[in-house]
């Protein structure tokens, strides 16, 4: 029998053909440099940044990059740092909506695909461990996948501890005093994931699927501060220690259907439920210069993320001509909280308590339509149509019930032309896009700070009047593919935003307080740069570079950008292939710092970050590798500063982190 090699398209091969013109970091990507979470995956693609340990595209936080899970908006308390890369397929960058996911990512959208069975049957074991300066630590991942024609299964898991030790510093100024503190924070981390996956093939072209994600991580926190006072009066605890034992349970279930309903049509179905559970217990004591304690305080809390969601589609025609396709999705979700609070002095003497209860309901229902054509063999349109609406209502112990309705009509239009006689091609985009306050924004829970509280180091709480941004945007490329695996791309995009999110500053009851707050209108327009070049022997070059600008109508110039945006990132790296089997490579990360004026009175700031990647890998034999990898090799310090300004009240404050260098050694053993 002849044999029949069928091979599916490359990365560079989907991105150039697909209509939004989605960036696909595959498997083998996120896996090159070991990273512990996926936040460190992400940071090396383009127009990705990492602020705060917040993932962002176009340099824009506040919750505006909106992420998927299979597709599906993530539930609510989702957080990327929250799974390692082994049990990920791949991941899909969308710099621009389309109708048939949610349109709430007004800075784009990125898609995570959890681990699915392969071609070919598979059992791999890696064993590694890592040091990040307080000791090595162990990790291991297990990867069985088997496949049938009727029947596949595959299941991926993995087991990690992780241990850190970071040192920094605090330096504050005022009308009052200057005083410089010295921290130093230890933590450690266990954690296990799974995500098993079952699918079936019936007759007739019905096809069915289940996948799970179980993911339970226990976090343990020691630190201390030691203040000295430069000038003025010291802080009420020049000396304090904390302890902080954290647990978080994360299950989600997800069922999908496909049923073909003749030749060149078919309905798709979805449905899930997510519940996580976090639990925590803190411990705070503060002392005097001498040491001697003075006060205690001990903070009890919960948060519980429940939610569910469906979806389904009806897709008519074929991909060499019109795709008609309309469809439905909605999602409940709940987020209940609870903390107490017991103060009290070191004789055991009680100062007060606390005791806060909140629930947050939010729920959303879509429907939507779009159509897909190629008008000639080199143009290639998208136009769709999406109403989204959304209901939240927030309820708790001393608040009355607080609820608001919003919804958007979102129109979609996409064009690919194809330039005659190249590989060249022009895309253009618009979008109507929104994002809704995050639940946990919605609850009005005060998170106290413990030690010197003011308007450069405020409390914070939510606010359950919040209202969803509004966003229009356009997205236009140029986009060259000059080889199999060399390209480069030219990106401008632009978005107006109504109804902006960003955090105001109050003082009540001569406590300052932070809240999330709808301010105005803002402006966000910037210019990306993405090139790969194959230059021979399995080398291969990458550059990208992302400049952003944005502009807030209610905040006055100079500085008035929005929430912290990063202004410039720039990743380049170049991968090796040194000989048979052997790997290596490196990846150099800069994001740029910058002053951000948030109001009249405040600003906020970041120190530029600068990180380098290392990478090796040798086959010593088939089914043998081993890796080794560094992380943020050169460790540079991290700063970020508040700066608040009203003639009676100024305040600076400036934090300083040391840097953290990983390096992670693996074996990867084929079974």
């Amino acid at each position: 029998m002849a044999r029949v090699e069928v091979k599916a398209a490359g990365t560079l091969q989907q991105r150039r053909d697909d209509s939004a013109g989605r960036v696909i970091v595959a498997r083998e990507e996120l896996l090159r440099y070991g990273d512990s979470s996926l936040a460190d995956t992400l940071r090396r693609q383009p127009g990705v940044t990492v602020n705060g340990g917040q993932v962002q595209l176009r340099g824009l936080g506040g919750g505006r990059t909106q992420f998927l899970l299979n597709g599906e908006p993530a539930p609510p308390g989702f957080s990327p740092d929250s799974l390692a890369p082994e049990l990920i397929e791949r991941i899909e960058i969308l710099r621009s909506a389309s109708a048939d996911s949610s349109t709430q990512g007004i800075a784009g959208s990125i898609n995570i695909v959890l681990r699915r069975s392969s071609a070919r049957a598979r059992s791999l074991a890696t064993l590694a461990g890592n040091e990040s300066g307080a000791g090595w630590s162990p990790e291991a991942s297990f990867d069985l996948s088997r496949p049938g024609d009727d029947y596949s299964g595959n299941v991926a898991m993995q087991v990690a501890r992780g241990k850190s030790a970071v040192a920094g510093s605090v330096a504050e100024s005022s009308f009052s005093a200057r005083r410089l503190t010295a921290e130093e924070n230890l933590s450690a981390t266990e954690r296990i994931g799974l995500v098993p996956r079952l699918s079936w093939k019936f007759d007739g072209g019905t096809k069915l699927a289940w996948q799970g994600l179980l993911d339970h991580a226990r976090n343990r926190n020691r630190g201390t501060a030691q203040e000295t006072t430069l000038s003025g009066d010291s802080s009420e605890f020049p000396m304090s220690a904390y302890s902080a034992n954290a647990r978080t349970d994360t299950a989600r279930s997800d069922i999908e259907a496909s049923h073909r309903l003749g030749e060149t049509s078919r309905v798709d179905w979805k449905a899930g439920m997510t519940r996580n559970r976090r639990k925590s217990d803190y411990v705070f004591n503060g002392g005097n210069a001498a040491g001697d304690a003075l006060w205690l305080r001990h903070v009890i809390s919960s948060a519980a993320d429940d939610g569910a969601s469906s979806s389904g589609t009806l897709r008519l025609g074929d991909s060499g001509g019109h795709v008609l396709a309309a469809g439905w999705d909605g999602s409940l979700a709940r987020r209940a909280e609870w903390r107490r609070q017991e103060d009290s002095s070191a004789a055991g003497e009680p100062l007060g308590e606390l005791d806060q209860r909140y629930i947050a309901r939010v729920r959303r229902f879509a429907v939507y339509a779009q159509d897909e054509w190629t008008v000639s063999p080199g143009v290639d349109a998208y136009l769709g149509l999406r109403w989204e609406g959304l209901r939240t209502l927030t309820n708790g112990r001393g608040l009355a019930g607080v609820s608001s309705n919003s919804s958007v009509w979102s129109p979609v239009a996409h064009l690919l032309w194809r330039l005659p006689d190249s590989r060249d091609q022009l895309r253009l985009g618009l979008a109507r896009s929104y994002k809704a306050p995050n639940t946990r924004d919605l609850v009005p829970r005060r998170f106290t700070v413990n030690n010197g509280n003011g308007p450069a180091n405020p409390d914070v709480q939510g606010n359950p009047s919040l209202h969803p941004e509004l966003a229009w945007g356009i997205d236009a490329a140029y986009e060259s593919y000059f080889s199999k695996e060399s390209m480069f791309s030219v990106a401008a995009y632009h978005r107006r935003i109504d109804n902006v999110i960003q955090s105001v500053l109050f003082e009540d009851k001569g406590k300052w307080v932070a809240t999330p707050g709808n301010i105005g209108g803002a402006v966000v327009q910037g210019l990306e740069f993405d090139a790969r070049l194959a230059l021979g022997g399995g080398t291969t070059a990458r550059l990208g570079m992302a400049r952003n600008w944005s502009h807030m109508d209610s905040v006055p110039a100079p500085g008035n950008r929005l929430g912290e945006q990063v202004p410039l990132t720039i990743n380049a790296g170049i991968d090796f292939r040194l000989g048979q089997g052997t790997t290596a490579g490196f990846n150099w990360n800069l994001q740029q710092g910058s002053l951000v004026r948030s109001s009249v009175l405040q600003w906020s700031g970041r120190g530029t970050e600068r990180r380098l990647d290392l990478h090796a890998a040798w086959l010593l034999r088939p089914g043998l590798t081993l890796r080794a990898t560094a992380s943020n090799a050169m460790k540079p310090e991290t700063r970020s500063t508040q700066l608040f300004e009203d003639g009676r009240h100024d305040a600076w404050r400036e934090t300083t982190r040391s840097g953290q260098r990983t390096i992670k050694l693996a074996a990867e053993v084929a079974l």
